[in-house]
């Protein structure tokens, strides 16, 4: 009689839920994308998305797509993170500007929502760098790489 091993299911992985974090955050900008008609950002939130999905469903063709776009996407986030941070003065600039106008108090308002908005997005690429290299190295690793092979 012969023994037949089971084929073990494959525990929980973090990388997993990497890459439902990515999946959610490229939704959410695909919606806003779309909302603002910004359609070469929308048709990279899609690639995003579908990368992320077949990760998640784990096909064989979707772990190296997804490196490279998490790779893609933390040089993305570091050239428009430092493109804000070279802008950043321009508040300072804005307050002293809107200081001197009739409506001073509803300008100055708006600024320093802007510029919170602007903060929240610096915050959220710094998260999200290490989360991605992270990603980029999991799905390298040969116990990950071991998940995506073929299925009959």
């Amino acid at each position: 009689m012969a023994v037949v091993a089971a084929r073990s299911r494959p525990g929980f992985g973090a990388w997993r839920v990497g890459t439902w974090i990515v999946l959610l955050l490229a939704a959410f900008g695909g919606v806003a994308y779309l909302r603002h008609g910004d359609w070469p950002y929308l048709a990279g939130a899609f690639a995003v998305i579908v990368a992320c999905a077949g990760s998640i469903l784990r096909q064989p063709w979707a772990r190296q797509a997804l490196r490279v776009v998490a790779l893609l996407l933390v040089l993305w986030a570091l050239a428009t993170g430092g493109l804000m941070l070279a802008h950043w003065d321009q508040f300072d600039a804005a307050r002293a500007h809107a200081a001197g106008q009739p409506q001073a108090e509803i300008l100055l308002l708006a600024i320093e929502q802007a510029r919170r908005s602007f903060l929240l997005g610096l915050v959220l690429k710094a998260l999200l760098i290490p989360l991605l290299l992270w990603l980029a190295w999991q799905l390298g690793r040969p116990a990950v790489r071991a998940q995506f092979l073929t299925r009959r």
